[in-house]
Formats: structure tokens, C-alpha cells, sequence
């Protein structure tokens, strides 16, 4: 049987009154990748030629800094260079062989002496949140480490970061100014601010690019509902128009382009609370969704990537909301059509 959370939760949901069903077999078209050697959800991923890069999430002691390297061709796991700071909700991509986190919900900084009543410390005296931040970092593999790079326009957490002709696009997710599109230039190593506003501003939603076009797919709106809405940006002129709805509305799910198509699946709902392993696939030439063979394990929080003819899906958590947190996951699973 395939375990679908981390190891030492189990009593945890017992006492919660939260129930995990057997995992049933593989579906159709789905089969086990080696698992990530730390269980997490709300992590990063982006691909470096074979070589998929997951770094930061989320854990009960807060954001993580650990990364780690999935080699796709060999579905081996090896360890990468942490990152500077503890990082959940981030957006990353990869652009012109390196690999770029913009925003994210930080850990608190390092707590000092001052911060346990001792030497220097004042009754004003506290430990300040990490929250969200504009903090860049940027990963050459040429020399081996992390360094900031410039800040975002603002804040933000719960967004997508994408590449497309040469550039980094931030969309979505929450913080100020999270309608509007911030778009980074490499040649002039500097951010700026894009096009229209995002029609219909959304936390937690699915990026992906095709045909050039950036696809924001589902999400939390406003009143904190899971959305079926997609909104596809046009970055050569700026522009929004409406995609075709998905089949359901979701949050939290991960997507990617395979072929052609994009892959979409996983996610959750709050109310009430409910992850999904539903599987769609769109066909930006037909405009219209079908229904794909579904995850083998339903969860929100993942990462995903597509190369060399298969679909990634990796980490995340089968239990939605406050559960997230005590039900992360290892696993990976593999989609080829």
C-alpha cells in the first residue's frame, strides 16, 4: 500500500477524527516515482534540463529552507544547496539556465538573545514574523548557490511565477497590488509593472504557459471559495481574455503543459473542507476540457512539472485546510499518456 502522509501523524488523525481511506491501486496511466526524501507541501519546483529542483514548503515548525534535486530520466532523489531563509507559497521558475524564487511567506528570522529576556532585551522586546515578502533569490548551477536578486514591486504570497520570451511573469496570489502583473526583465535586471489588471484576482490558483499565453486556472476568490474560472494573459500586449471554465472548481491543484495540453490536477476545497485527485486535461486548438484518469491519491499543496512525455506530480497533502500541515506528503506520481 502506498502511504500517503508523513511518517508520525497517524495518531494525530485518530484523535482529530480524521480518516484516511486505503489507497486504491494505480489508475490508469499513473505509476510510483521514488519519493522526496522530506514529506511537505506548498513547496517550489522548477526544471533544470532533467533535473527537477523542489525546494522550500511548509512543516508544523514553519516554512522550510531544504531543497532537493529529482532526477527525472533516473527518478533518483539528491540533495540541492538550502535555501538562505525558510519559504512557503512562492512562485519559481526557471529562465535562461537559472532558477529564479520571487515572494513567498518566510520563517521569522533567527532569534537572538534579546528575543529570551536576556542581555539587551526590553520590555517592547519581540520575535518578528517572517510574513510575506518581495525577497528574490536566484540559483546558478554554475556557481553553486543562492543569491538575492532584485526585489519584486511588492509583497506577495500564494502566486505563480512563469517564464515567457526572456522573462519572468508574477501573477496572481495575495498581497498589495496582487491584481496587477509584475514582470521581470534580465537584461535590465529590474521588475516592473505589466498590462491590465488580473479581471479576477485569485489566491492559490494553477500557471501555466502555452502557445505563449499564460493560463491562471482556478484558485481562492474573494471570499476565500474555490473558483473554476480561467484567465489567460497575453504577455505580448498585455491583455486578459476568458478560458473555458474547468469541469469543477479548485484550489491548491498543479498544472502542467504535456504536448501541447495542459495537465491539470489534485487541489482542494474549504467548505467543506475535501481534496481531489480529478484529473483534466485542455487542448488550447479544441478549447474545451475532457476528463483524464484521476491521481491515485487525492491532495492540494503539490508541485508539478511535465518532461520527456510524462506528467510529475510531487508532495503535497491529502488533508485540506488545518489538516494540510499534519498530512504531508512524499510521494510522486508519474502520468504518460
Amino acid at each position: 500500500m502506498r502511504s500517503a502522509i508523513g511518517s508520525g501523524v497517524s495518531g494525530l488523525l485518530l484523535v482529530a477524527g480524521f480518516w484516511l481511506a486505503a489507497v486504491p491501486a494505480l489508475a490508469e496511466g499513473w505509476r510510483d516515482g521514488t519519493p522526496m526524501t522530506t514529506a511537505r507541501a506548498f513547496a517550489g519546483a522548477a526544471l533544470l534540463g532533467d533535473d527537477l529542483y523542489v525546494v522550500g514548503g511548509d512543516s508544523t515548525s514553519g516554512p522550510r529552507s531544504v531543497a532537493e534535486i529529482y532526477d527525472v530520466r533516473g527518478d533518483i532523489w539528491r540533495a540541492a544547496v538550502a535555501l538562505p531563509v525558510g519559504l512557503q507559497h512562492f512562485g519559481m521558475a526557471e529562465l535562461n539556465g537559472r532558477l529564479f524564487i520571487a515572494g513567498g511567506h518566510a520563517a521569522p528570522p533567527p532569534r537572538r538573545a534579546a528575543d529570551f529576556g536576556g542581555p539587551g532585551a526590553t520590555a517592547s522586546s519581540a520575535v518578528p514574523d517572517g510574513g510575506d515578502t518581495d525577497n528574490v533569490w536566484i540559483f546558478d548551477p554554475n556557481i553553486g548557490t543562492w543569491i538575492s536578486g532584485p526585489s519584486m514591486p511588492a509583497a506577495r504570497a500564494g502566486h505563480g511565477l512563469v517564464a515567457v520570451d526572456g522573462k519572468l511573469y508574477a501573477i496572481g496570489g495575495r498581497g498589495e497590488g496582487a491584481s496587477r502583473v509584475f514582470v521581470y526583465d534580465p537584461g535590465r535586471d529590474r521588475w516592473s509593472v505589466s498590462g491590465s489588471a488580473m479581471p479576477a484576482p485569485r489566491v492559490a490558483s494553477a500557471y501555466a504557459v502555452a502557445g505563449g499565453l499564460i493560463y491562471a486556472i482556478g484558485g481562492l476568490d474573494s471570499g476565500g471559495l474555490a473558483s473554476s474560472r480561467v484567465d489567460i494573459f497575453d504577455p505580448s500586449n498585455g491583455s486578459w481574455r476568458t478560458g473555458p471554465s474547468l469541469p469543477e472548481p479548485r484550489a491548491g491543484h498543479v498544472a502542467a503543459v504535456l504536448d501541447g495540453r495542459l495537465h491539470v490536477t489534485g487541489g482542494e476545497q474549504r467548505r467543506p473542507l475535501r481534496t481531489y485527485a480529478d484529473h483534466f486535461v485542455l487542448d488550447p486548438a479544441a478549447n474545451a476540457w475532457r476528463r483524464a484518469p484521476s491521481m491515485p491519491t487525492p491532495r492540494h499543496g503539490a508541485v508539478a512539472a511535465a518532461s520527456d512525455g510524462r506528467f510529475i506530480v510531487v508532495g503535497g497533502s491529502p488533508g485540506a485546510g488545518v489538516y494540510t500541515v499534519f498530512t504531508e506528503s512524499d510521494m510522486v506520481d508519474i502520468y504518460s499518456e
